[in-house]
C-alpha cells in the first residue's frame, strides 16, 4: 500500500466520484480507478461501489477512511 493510492482514495471517499477525485490530483481518472482496484485487491475487500452516478463507500471504506487520513496527516 503506497501513499499515492491513500491520497486517491481519500480523494475518491470525499468526492464521491472518480472522475472529480481525478481532476482534484490531477490525474487520469484510469491512474485512480487502477490505485483503487490496486488497493482493494491488497485488502481483499471492496471499498467501492459503482454505479452510473458516481461511488458510494462500503464498510470497508469507512473503516480505512480514518486510518488513511491519519497515516497521511
Amino acid at each position: 500500500m503506497d501513499f499515492r493510492a491513500l491520497r486517491y482514495f481519500i480523494s475518491v471517499y470525499e468526492e464521491l466520484s472518480l472522475s472529480a477525485a481525478a481532476r482534484r490530483c490531477y490525474v487520469a481518472q484510469p491512474s485512480i480507478s487502477a490505485a483503487i482496484q490496486q488497493l482493494e485487491t491488497e485488502l481483499g475487500r471492496q471499498l467501492f461501489i459503482r454505479h452510473s452516478k458516481g461511488v458510494s463507500p462500503t464498510q470497508a471504506a469507512n473503516a480505512l477512511f480514518p486510518h488513511a487520513q491519519k497515516v497521511l496527516n
